[in-house]
């Protein structure tokens, strides 16, 4: 009773766009809808037609599927139907992130349709092009490769990526590069220096979209008409779920290996599944290598600067102690969810022995799917 599809239509009643979803995968975007890829493939049926599936990513890091669409083509038309269709499915929940790759069509349904939501284009697809677009020299020179790199991921301040960016166009003589000069018209969707404060569940590209796609290709062959189509999907997630059945048992059965005894560990390890588990704990084995010294005091706020060993780059660190509240200038709890090295740093030095309730957030938890999600039919 909760399946959900919807057809389109033209005037000729001949099908356009279809779109279909069913109840389990409702349930999963309750739980885990904050984060959606979004990528279309072509020619994996006999009509040639993209196909469109919403990808998400659950409490073990792995992918899971919200639905799907076959398009008639990729135009703004299509793409808003889509997406209101999805919206009505899934009871006008909008995702705090959406990742896509760059199609102006998408970036303008998604502006209209989706107006609470960021928008991010993968970082996957940028470097394809980049290796495409500027290919003597992305291919020749390996410094060039690195600064490109630290322009997209490294930078915490605007002012000092914007410095880096023309500073990368001069040396290389790329000033006048038209796609570098596109590039720098989005920046804000793609370059972490403008996206650290946006939720991404640590995703950066629509690569788990790419994922299912070589899946789905595994089992599709373009001479299948619709209904053979529909079948193999089916069997794409009937496997989906079982890998994620299987991660949940060996949840409840076994517990991670703590690296150090300390009751931080013990604590979070109760807490995370055991994958969140395993990068919460990497972050905290890091503070060990971190050096800190007092920058600043208020009356409620200590600052803090914060160095990792392996890195050049210090971190700003706030610290509230009326509200355990800590705040750091990498932002990786804001965009992946979870305390980085330097957070946890400051709060063992000020005898923080576990982690605040408000850093834990539930869909990395071993208790992520606990509670009820209502339908469209409420």
């Amino acid at each position: 009773p909760s399946y959900f599809y919807s057809i389109q239509l033209d005037d000729d009643n001949q099908i356009l766009n279809i779109f279909w979803v069913d109840s389990r995968s409702i349930v999963d975007y309750g739980h885990f809808g904050d984060v959606i890829c979004f990528d279309t493939t072509y020619r994996t049926n006999s009509y040639g037609r993209p196909f469109a599936p919403f990808i998400g990513v659950n409490h073990h890091k792995q992918s899971i599927v919200f639905g799907a669409a076959l398009l008639y083509d990729e135009t703004i038309m299509s793409f808003k139907w889509l997406f209101e269709t999805f919206l009505s499915a899934m009871s006008g929940k909008q995702p705090k992130t959406i990742f896509t790759d760059q199609s102006a069509a998408m970036a303008n349904a998604i502006e209209d349709v989706f107006p609470e939501s960021n928008h991010r284009l993968c970082v996957w697809h940028i470097y394809q092009n980049a290796a495409k677009r500027l290919h003597h020299i992305f291919n020749s020179s390996s410094q060039f490769r690195n600064d490109f790199s630290n322009c997209v991921y490294d930078f915490e301040d605007e002012n000092e990526w914007i410095v880096a960016w023309n500073y990368m166009l001069e040396t290389y003589d790329l000033t006048d590069n038209p796609w570098l000069r596109e590039m720098f018209d989005v920046k804000e969707k793609w370059c972490m220096v403008y996206g650290r404060h946006m939720f991404t569940a640590d995703m950066k590209s629509t690569q788990r979209s790419e994922s299912i796609n070589n899946v789905l290709k595994k089992y599709l062959k373009p001479k299948h008409d619709c209904v053979r189509f529909s079948g193999h999907y089916s069997r794409v997630l009937v496997d989906k779920r079982h890998q994620e059945l299987q991660a949940e048992f060996k949840m409840r059965q076994t517990k991670p290996i703590l690296q150090s005894n300390v009751e931080m560990l013990r604590h979070v390890v109760e807490l995370y599944s055991p994958e969140m588990f395993q990068m919460f704990q990497d972050e905290y084995m890091k503070i060990a290598d971190c050096t800190i010294y007092k920058a600043n005091k208020s009356d409620t706020i200590t600052e803090y600067k914060v160095k990792y060993s392996q890195r050049i780059q210090e971190h700003l660190v706030k610290y509230e102690a009326s509200t355990t509240s800590v705040e750091c200038s990498c932002k990786k709890f804001s965009f992946v969810g979870i305390l980085c090295a330097h957070a946890l740093k400051v709060l063992e030095h000020k005898n923080v022995k576990r982690l605040p309730v408000h850093y834990v957030l539930k869909r990395w938890t071993q208790d992520a799917k606990a509670g009820s999600i209502k339908d469209y039919h409420g």
